[in-house]
Protein backbone atom coordinates (compact mmCIF):
# COMPACT_ATOMS: atom_id res chain seq x y z
CA UNK A 1 0.00 0.00 0.00
CA UNK A 2 1.53 3.18 -0.87
CA UNK A 3 1.56 6.37 1.71
CA UNK A 4 -1.52 8.11 -0.29
CA UNK A 5 -3.53 4.80 -0.20
CA UNK A 6 -2.91 4.37 3.23
CA UNK A 7 -3.58 7.84 4.21
CA UNK A 8 -7.53 7.46 2.43
CA UNK A 9 -7.82 4.17 4.63
CA UNK A 10 -7.27 6.23 7.50
CA UNK A 11 -9.96 8.98 6.68
CA UNK A 12 -12.28 6.17 5.78
CA UNK A 13 -11.53 4.86 9.49
CA UNK A 14 -11.70 8.12 10.85
CA UNK A 15 -15.20 8.30 9.40
CA UNK A 16 -16.56 4.98 11.20
CA UNK A 17 -15.76 3.01 7.78
CA UNK A 18 -13.36 0.33 8.07
CA UNK A 19 -11.43 -0.76 4.57
CA UNK A 20 -10.95 -4.22 3.63
CA UNK A 21 -7.84 -5.91 2.23
CA UNK A 22 -5.77 -3.00 3.68
CA UNK A 23 -2.18 -2.23 5.14
CA UNK A 24 -2.21 -2.07 9.16
CA UNK A 25 0.96 -1.60 9.69
CA UNK A 26 1.22 1.48 7.48
CA UNK A 27 -2.55 3.05 8.51
CA UNK A 28 -1.48 2.80 11.98
CA UNK A 29 2.20 4.54 11.52
CA UNK A 30 0.66 7.34 10.06
CA UNK A 31 -2.01 7.46 12.76
CA UNK A 32 0.60 7.05 15.56
CA UNK A 33 2.48 9.92 13.90
CA UNK A 34 -0.71 12.54 13.65
CA UNK A 35 -1.51 11.14 17.25
CA UNK A 36 -5.15 9.75 16.00
CA UNK A 37 -5.05 6.47 16.99
CA UNK A 38 -7.12 7.47 20.18
CA UNK A 39 -9.78 9.12 17.62
CA UNK A 40 -9.61 6.18 15.39
CA UNK A 41 -10.64 3.86 17.97
CA UNK A 42 -13.73 5.69 19.05
CA UNK A 43 -14.71 6.81 15.65
CA UNK A 44 -14.76 2.83 14.73
CA UNK A 45 -16.57 1.84 17.76
CA UNK A 46 -19.45 4.59 17.43
CA UNK A 47 -19.33 3.32 14.12
CA UNK A 48 -20.31 -0.23 15.85
CA UNK A 49 -17.85 -1.26 13.37
CA UNK A 50 -15.19 -2.34 15.72
CA UNK A 51 -15.02 -6.13 14.96
CA UNK A 52 -14.13 -5.34 11.49
CA UNK A 53 -10.74 -4.28 12.83
CA UNK A 54 -8.29 -7.76 12.76
CA UNK A 55 -8.01 -9.06 16.34
CA UNK A 56 -4.21 -7.40 17.09
CA UNK A 57 -5.44 -3.86 15.92
CA UNK A 58 -8.88 -3.58 18.09
CA UNK A 59 -6.09 -5.17 20.98
CA UNK A 60 -3.47 -1.81 20.15
CA UNK A 61 -6.29 0.94 19.56
CA UNK A 62 -8.04 -0.31 22.38
CA UNK A 63 -4.77 0.23 24.84
CA UNK A 64 -4.32 3.56 23.41
CA UNK A 65 -7.55 4.73 23.41
CA UNK A 66 -8.15 3.79 27.39
CA UNK A 67 -4.63 5.17 28.32
CA UNK A 68 -5.46 8.25 26.70
CA UNK A 69 -8.96 9.06 28.28
CA UNK A 70 -7.32 8.92 31.75
CA UNK A 71 -4.10 10.98 30.44
CA UNK A 72 -6.94 13.57 29.20
CA UNK A 73 -8.96 13.13 32.75
CA UNK A 74 -5.51 14.24 34.48
CA UNK A 75 -5.11 16.76 32.07
CA UNK A 76 -8.29 18.56 32.77
CA UNK A 77 -7.96 18.31 36.61
CA UNK A 78 -4.27 20.16 35.95
CA UNK A 79 -6.58 22.69 33.51
CA UNK A 80 -8.92 23.26 36.32
CA UNK A 81 -5.99 23.67 39.28
CA UNK A 82 -4.44 26.40 36.92
CA UNK A 83 -7.70 28.34 35.50
CA UNK A 84 -8.26 28.50 40.07
CA UNK A 85 -5.02 29.86 40.50
CA UNK A 86 -5.40 32.50 37.14
CA UNK A 87 -8.91 33.67 38.35
CA UNK A 88 -7.47 34.09 42.05
CA UNK A 89 -5.29 36.33 40.39
CA UNK A 90 -7.98 38.12 38.19
CA UNK A 91 -7.02 36.70 35.18
CA UNK A 92 -9.58 35.43 32.75
CA UNK A 93 -7.81 32.78 30.05
CA UNK A 94 -9.02 32.01 26.99
CA UNK A 95 -8.04 28.23 26.02
CA UNK A 96 -6.38 27.56 22.65
CA UNK A 97 -6.03 24.43 20.30
CA UNK A 98 -7.14 20.82 22.22
CA UNK A 99 -8.26 22.68 25.11
CA UNK A 100 -10.63 24.64 22.85
CA UNK A 101 -11.79 21.84 21.07
CA UNK A 102 -12.69 20.33 24.04
CA UNK A 103 -14.58 22.87 25.26
CA UNK A 104 -16.35 23.63 21.87
CA UNK A 105 -17.29 19.78 21.97
CA UNK A 106 -19.31 20.48 25.27
CA UNK A 107 -16.39 20.15 28.32
CA UNK A 108 -17.26 16.24 28.53
CA UNK A 109 -15.86 13.60 30.82
CA UNK A 110 -14.45 11.55 28.31
CA UNK A 111 -12.75 13.28 25.01
CA UNK A 112 -10.79 11.44 22.85
CA UNK A 113 -8.64 13.57 20.87
CA UNK A 114 -5.00 13.13 21.75
CA UNK A 115 -2.74 16.76 23.62
CA UNK A 116 0.54 17.32 24.02
CA UNK A 117 -0.36 19.98 26.78
CA UNK A 118 -2.87 22.75 27.74
CA UNK A 119 -2.41 25.77 25.98
CA UNK A 120 -3.85 28.76 27.41
CA UNK A 121 -4.16 32.47 26.24
CA UNK A 122 -3.96 35.71 28.51
CA UNK A 123 -3.31 39.54 27.66
CA UNK A 124 -0.07 40.54 27.07
CA UNK A 125 -0.22 43.32 30.04
CA UNK A 126 -1.86 40.42 32.25
CA UNK A 127 1.49 37.84 31.16
CA UNK A 128 3.60 38.14 34.08
CA UNK A 129 0.73 38.37 36.78
CA UNK A 130 -0.18 35.15 35.49
CA UNK A 131 3.24 33.90 35.45
CA UNK A 132 3.85 34.94 38.95
CA UNK A 133 0.82 33.35 39.97
CA UNK A 134 1.64 29.75 38.27
CA UNK A 135 5.15 29.60 40.09
CA UNK A 136 3.52 30.25 43.26
CA UNK A 137 1.11 27.69 43.11
CA UNK A 138 3.89 25.32 42.44
CA UNK A 139 3.74 25.22 38.47
CA UNK A 140 7.34 25.77 37.42
CA UNK A 141 8.52 27.28 34.28
CA UNK A 142 10.65 25.08 32.53
CA UNK A 143 11.15 28.12 29.82
CA UNK A 144 10.60 31.49 30.03
CA UNK A 145 10.57 33.41 26.71
CA UNK A 146 10.61 37.83 27.14
CA UNK A 147 9.46 40.53 24.83
CA UNK A 148 6.16 41.54 23.68
CA UNK A 149 6.85 39.63 19.62
CA UNK A 150 6.92 36.20 21.35
CA UNK A 151 3.55 34.01 21.52
CA UNK A 152 4.42 31.62 24.04
CA UNK A 153 5.66 33.61 27.32
CA UNK A 154 6.29 30.55 29.21
CA UNK A 155 6.26 26.75 29.70
CA UNK A 156 5.09 25.40 33.17
CA UNK A 157 4.66 22.42 34.86
CA UNK A 158 4.61 20.23 38.04
CA UNK A 159 6.23 16.96 38.65
CA UNK A 160 2.45 15.28 39.07
CA UNK A 161 1.41 16.70 35.89
CA UNK A 162 1.14 14.77 32.51
CA UNK A 163 2.08 17.69 30.58
CA UNK A 164 2.95 21.05 30.53
CA UNK A 165 1.44 23.79 30.65
CA UNK A 166 2.11 26.66 27.57
CA UNK A 167 1.22 30.40 28.75
CA UNK A 168 0.23 32.45 25.54
CA UNK A 169 0.37 35.77 25.03
CA UNK A 170 -0.97 36.15 21.43
CA UNK A 171 -1.74 33.05 19.36
CA UNK A 172 1.17 31.58 16.92
CA UNK A 173 1.44 33.65 13.60
CA UNK A 174 2.36 36.83 12.13
CA UNK A 175 1.64 39.14 15.10
CA UNK A 176 -0.58 41.20 12.83
CA UNK A 177 -3.08 38.61 11.70
CA UNK A 178 -3.16 37.40 15.47
CA UNK A 179 -3.43 40.65 17.46
CA UNK A 180 -5.66 40.92 20.17
CA UNK A 181 -8.23 43.67 18.91
CA UNK A 182 -9.17 41.14 15.91
CA UNK A 183 -9.80 38.20 18.24
CA UNK A 184 -11.17 40.09 21.60
CA UNK A 185 -14.75 39.98 19.80
CA UNK A 186 -14.46 36.08 19.34
CA UNK A 187 -13.47 35.08 22.58
CA UNK A 188 -16.90 34.05 24.53
CA UNK A 189 -16.94 33.53 28.23
CA UNK A 190 -17.29 30.20 29.35
CA UNK A 191 -18.58 28.69 32.91
CA UNK A 192 -16.90 25.34 34.15
CA UNK A 193 -16.81 24.10 37.52
CA UNK A 194 -17.14 27.33 38.83
CA UNK A 195 -14.36 28.68 36.96
CA UNK A 196 -13.97 31.52 34.70
CA UNK A 197 -12.46 31.16 30.90
CA UNK A 198 -12.87 32.44 27.41
CA UNK A 199 -13.22 30.44 24.68
CA UNK A 200 -12.64 31.06 20.39
CA UNK A 201 -16.05 30.94 18.54
CA UNK A 202 -15.58 28.59 16.05
CA UNK A 203 -14.24 30.53 13.13
CA UNK A 204 -11.43 31.99 15.61
CA UNK A 205 -10.27 28.50 16.33
CA UNK A 206 -9.89 27.81 12.74
CA UNK A 207 -7.70 30.58 11.88
CA UNK A 208 -5.61 29.74 14.70
CA UNK A 209 -5.18 26.46 13.29
CA UNK A 210 -4.40 27.75 10.05
CA UNK A 211 -1.85 30.36 11.85
CA UNK A 212 -0.36 27.63 13.45
CA UNK A 213 -0.19 24.74 10.98
CA UNK A 214 0.51 27.09 7.63
CA UNK A 215 2.77 30.28 9.31
CA UNK A 216 4.09 29.27 12.62
CA UNK A 217 5.21 25.34 10.72
CA UNK A 218 5.39 26.36 7.35
CA UNK A 219 3.23 23.65 6.22
CA UNK A 220 2.41 25.53 3.23
CA UNK A 221 5.65 25.92 2.00
CA UNK A 222 6.90 22.53 2.64
CA UNK A 223 3.29 20.89 1.57
CA UNK A 224 3.04 19.17 4.83
CA UNK A 225 0.32 18.92 6.97
CA UNK A 226 -0.60 17.97 10.13
CA UNK A 227 -4.24 15.29 9.56
CA UNK A 228 -4.86 16.01 13.06
CA UNK A 229 -5.48 19.61 13.08
CA UNK A 230 -7.87 18.87 9.53
CA UNK A 231 -9.66 16.42 11.78
CA UNK A 232 -10.38 19.07 14.14
CA UNK A 233 -11.44 21.60 11.44
CA UNK A 234 -13.82 18.97 10.39
CA UNK A 235 -15.38 18.61 13.80
CA UNK A 236 -15.84 22.34 14.31
CA UNK A 237 -17.32 22.88 10.55
CA UNK A 238 -19.50 20.74 11.95
CA UNK A 239 -20.12 22.99 15.04
CA UNK A 240 -24.37 23.33 16.33
CA UNK A 241 -24.06 27.42 16.43
CA UNK A 242 -22.16 26.85 12.56
CA UNK A 243 -19.38 28.77 11.30
CA UNK A 244 -18.67 32.18 10.58
CA UNK A 245 -17.26 31.64 7.46
CA UNK A 246 -17.08 34.83 5.96
CA UNK A 247 -15.92 36.31 9.44
CA UNK A 248 -13.31 33.60 9.04
CA UNK A 249 -12.47 34.75 5.50
CA UNK A 250 -12.02 38.82 7.07
CA UNK A 251 -9.62 37.88 9.80
CA UNK A 252 -6.73 36.45 6.96
CA UNK A 253 -6.09 40.11 5.91
CA UNK A 254 -3.34 39.50 2.96
CA UNK A 255 -3.72 37.62 0.04
CA UNK A 256 -1.16 34.92 1.39
CA UNK A 257 -2.86 34.48 4.38
CA UNK A 258 -6.59 34.02 2.39
CA UNK A 259 -4.86 31.60 -0.32
CA UNK A 260 -3.22 29.46 3.07
CA UNK A 261 -6.70 29.85 4.84
CA UNK A 262 -8.00 28.27 1.31
CA UNK A 263 -5.31 26.02 0.88
CA UNK A 264 -5.78 24.52 4.16
CA UNK A 265 -10.37 24.43 4.25
CA UNK A 266 -9.79 22.61 0.82
CA UNK A 267 -7.23 19.63 2.82
CA UNK A 268 -9.77 19.54 5.37
CA UNK A 269 -12.66 18.69 3.16
CA UNK A 270 -10.66 16.31 0.79
CA UNK A 271 -9.20 14.15 3.62
CA UNK A 272 -11.31 14.76 6.80
CA UNK A 273 -14.55 15.01 5.09
CA UNK A 274 -15.11 19.29 6.47
CA UNK A 275 -18.22 20.95 5.67
CA UNK A 276 -16.76 23.66 4.10
CA UNK A 277 -18.68 26.17 1.70
CA UNK A 278 -19.08 25.34 -1.77
CA UNK A 279 -18.05 29.03 -2.56
CA UNK A 280 -14.05 28.04 -0.63
CA UNK A 281 -13.73 23.94 -2.13
CA UNK A 282 -14.01 25.01 -5.37
CA UNK A 283 -11.98 27.69 -6.32
CA UNK A 284 -8.79 26.84 -8.67
CA UNK A 285 -6.04 28.29 -6.61
CA UNK A 286 -6.27 26.26 -3.12
CA UNK A 287 -7.79 22.60 -5.44
CA UNK A 288 -3.79 23.67 -7.08
CA UNK A 289 -2.48 23.67 -3.53
CA UNK A 290 -3.63 20.71 -2.36
CA UNK A 291 -2.83 18.38 -5.57
CA UNK A 292 0.14 19.72 -5.12
CA UNK A 293 0.57 18.53 -1.21
CA UNK A 294 -0.77 15.15 -2.34
CA UNK A 295 1.77 14.90 -5.12
CA UNK A 296 4.37 15.65 -2.56
CA UNK A 297 3.09 13.34 0.16
CA UNK A 298 2.64 10.64 -2.61
CA UNK A 299 6.43 10.87 -3.97
CA UNK A 300 8.18 12.86 -1.18
CA UNK A 301 11.47 13.03 -3.51
CA UNK A 302 9.73 15.73 -5.79
CA UNK A 303 8.29 17.43 -2.37
CA UNK A 304 11.88 20.59 -3.13
CA UNK A 305 11.09 20.99 -6.27
CA UNK A 306 7.13 21.17 -6.09
CA UNK A 307 7.80 23.30 -3.03
CA UNK A 308 9.69 25.74 -4.81
CA UNK A 309 7.49 26.09 -7.86
CA UNK A 310 4.92 26.80 -5.29
CA UNK A 311 6.81 29.53 -3.86
CA UNK A 312 7.71 31.06 -6.87
CA UNK A 313 4.15 31.23 -7.98
CA UNK A 314 3.05 32.93 -4.81
CA UNK A 315 6.05 35.54 -5.11
CA UNK A 316 3.60 38.62 -5.43
CA UNK A 317 1.24 37.65 -2.69
CA UNK A 318 4.74 36.81 -0.49
CA UNK A 319 5.96 40.42 -0.89
CA UNK A 320 2.55 41.71 -0.08
CA UNK A 321 2.48 39.87 3.10
CA UNK A 322 5.78 40.45 3.76
CA UNK A 323 5.36 44.36 3.48
CA UNK A 324 1.86 43.91 5.38
CA UNK A 325 3.66 41.87 8.49
CA UNK A 326 6.47 44.80 8.79
CA UNK A 327 3.77 47.58 9.10
CA UNK A 328 1.59 45.89 11.15
CA UNK A 329 5.16 45.11 13.45
CA UNK A 330 5.88 48.64 13.37
CA UNK A 331 2.53 49.68 14.54
CA UNK A 332 2.69 46.75 17.57
CA UNK A 333 5.88 47.21 18.69
CA UNK A 334 7.70 50.06 17.30
CA UNK A 335 9.67 48.75 14.48
CA UNK A 336 9.67 45.57 12.36
CA UNK A 337 11.51 42.35 13.72
CA UNK A 338 15.17 42.03 12.74
CA UNK A 339 15.80 38.44 12.11
CA UNK A 340 19.12 36.89 12.95
CA UNK A 341 20.70 34.72 10.58
CA UNK A 342 20.62 31.98 13.01
CA UNK A 343 16.77 32.53 13.59
CA UNK A 344 16.69 32.52 9.62
CA UNK A 345 18.40 29.33 9.23
CA UNK A 346 16.52 27.64 11.53
CA UNK A 347 13.55 28.79 9.65
CA UNK A 348 14.59 27.58 6.27
CA UNK A 349 15.82 23.93 8.83
CA UNK A 350 12.45 23.69 9.72
CA UNK A 351 10.78 24.33 6.32
CA UNK A 352 13.19 21.73 5.00
CA UNK A 353 12.65 19.00 7.45
CA UNK A 354 8.86 19.47 6.04
CA UNK A 355 9.93 18.37 2.76
CA UNK A 356 11.82 15.94 4.13
CA UNK A 357 9.90 13.97 6.82
CA UNK A 358 6.52 13.71 4.92
CA UNK A 359 4.89 14.82 8.54
CA UNK A 360 1.25 14.18 9.05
Amino acid sequence: MNRLAALQALSALMRGAPPADCDWMEILRLANEALLTPQLHAAVEDAGRLDALPAEVRTFTTEVFTRNRERNRRLFAQLAEAVAVLNAAGVQPGLLKGAALWAASGCPESFDRMMNDLDLLVRPEEAPRAVEALEAAGFAAAKRHEGPRVHVVAELGRPQDVGFLDLHQRPPGPPGLAEAPAIEARLRPLRWQGLSLRTPDPALQVFFLVLHDQFHDGDYWSGAFSLRHLVDIAALSRAPEGVDWQGLEALARTGLARHALAAQLAAAEAIADADVPPTIRRRLWPRLQHARRMAQFRWPMAAGPLGAAAVISEAPWILAHRAADRRDQARLFGAPARASWADRLERLRQVLGGFADGKV
